[in-house]
């Protein structure tokens, strides 16, 4: 048994994992930690190229079995046996990740779901900050699916990635893994499907555990600082905001003790249907295909920013953008901007080359009047400029380019 392979089948991924080279007690140890993993179901969103061949291999191992026509993919762990199954699940969480990026919305969360109904929450919270011990608390009640990263496909429907929790024994010490088995928690329930997403906010000594529903640019925002990948997805933002408000949306849960906040969590999946959504009523901006940044490159910004005599402003490429009443959260390549007041309406306008006193009209029919109003128009054009989001449009003779296309109606305020 010690030198089968290793199978581990998790976030949509089966991977087969080399063990000769390793201590044969680590080898045990990993099994008996991904006992959950070890089958060999296809998941309908599993990558090609599945299953992965892996080989673990010691810290300073030089044999690692790969000859130049057929490299390995290996994974280093450590000689100590207590540290070592950390470092794997590090790595095989990122390597899935890979695989999956741009295909499944991938957020750093605990997640589970009612062993009844299926009901899944995702508890999204920075790394250190209390996944693992809301994951070992409430998943006596509700089944676990991850303590670390939450995977969503396009259905909403969630993959278990249940891989042992990393725990800290004692202060100061480093990180173990633990089996779920071994805390005691609830295996996860099939077709889970996602009901809300939580916001952890861990604060000492709050006594009454607080659950609030939050505003969907918020959630974005802070969502978007716990994702993995969401850059590489076709339509970033458009697919996490339907993520947000999935069920029952997106709530913010200030609490001192996670298990006093148990009956809220439930309380909150009880209450939702599945095929249930808060109200969409965003505004999808998508750019053209020549419009369109990189994901993981940011349109560079402008400092100093003064627009020539008779030049025009345009949108400088970005990847996605959400309009919502009267903001918009722009995503330049990697970077989210939030725009509110002036700077929505600029932005709004530059949809095709403006002049400026275009901008300067569509200002004053949006805001009205303003004494000082060249001075703040000019301020926001270069404070868009500094960020990358706006940029003196190129013009061929004569030419004039198409309006890109934004799905959905408008809401009422906003130009075209």
């Amino acid at each position: 048994m010690t030198g089968e392979p290793l199978r581990i089948s998790t976030m949509g991924c089966r991977w087969r994992i080399d063990v000769e080279r390793i201590d044969p007690r680590l080898a045990d140890r990993l099994r008996e930690l991904w006992r959950r993993c070890d089958h060999d179901v296809v998941d309908p969103d599993e990558p090609v190229g599945m299953p992965g061949n892996l080989v673990l291999v010691h810290t300073g191992d030089t044999d690692r079995g790969a000859d130049t026509e057929h490299p390995v993919d290996a994974i280093e762990v450590s000689h100590d046996l207590d540290t070592a199954p950390y470092g794997f699940s590090g790595a095989l969480t990122l390597r899935s990740i890979a695989r999956q990026a741009g295909r499944l919305t991938l957020l750093h969360g605990a997640a589970l779901a009612d062993p009844q109904t299926g009901a899944g929450v995702v508890l999204v919270a920075e790394s250190g900050t209390g996944k693992t011990t809301a994951a070992r608390t409430l998943g006596r009640v509700l089944g676990y699916l991850s303590d670390e990263t939450a995977a969503i496909r396009a259905d909403e429907t969630l993959i278990a990635h249940p891989k042992p929790l990393s725990v800290i024994p004692e202060p100061g010490q480093a990180k173990i893994e633990m089996s779920p088995d071994a805390a005691g928690l609830l295996p996860a329930p099939e077709g889970a499907w996602l009901a809300a997403t939580i916001l952890l906010h861990r604060e000492p000594g709050w006594t009454t555990p607080t659950l609030e529903p939050v505003d969907l640019i918020d959630g974005l925002l802070d969502t978007i600082a716990q994702s993995s990948s969401l850059p590489a997805q076709d339509r970033p933002l458009d697919t996490l905001a339907r993520v947000l408000t999935a069920g029952a949306g997106v709530h913010r849960l200030r609490y001192g003790e996670i298990g006093d906040a148990l009956e809220q969590v439930t309380g909150l999946l009880a209450a939702v249907r599945r095929g249930q959504h808060t109200v969409r009523d965003w505004r999808s901006i998508e750019p053209p295909p020549e419009r369109r940044s990189e994901p993981w490159t940011a349109s560079p910004g402008i400092a100093n920013f003064v627009l020539p005599q008779g030049a025009r402003l345009e949108r400088a490429p970005w990847l996605d953008a959400l309009a919502v009443a009267d903001q918009v959260v722009v995503l330049n390549g990697p970077r989210p901007m939030r725009l509110r007041g002036l700077g929505a309406t600029i932005w709004l306008e530059c949809a095709a080359p403006r002049e400026r006193s275009d901008i300067h009209r569509a200002v004053r029919d949006q805001h009205g009047p303003h004494p000082d109003a060249e001075r703040l128009v000019d301020a926001a054009i270069e404070s868009l400029a500094a960020e990358g989001l706006i940029e003196v449009a190129v013009l061929g003779s004569g030419d004039r380019p198409v309006i890109p296309t934004e799905s959905g109606s408008p809401p009422a305020g906003f130009a075209n």
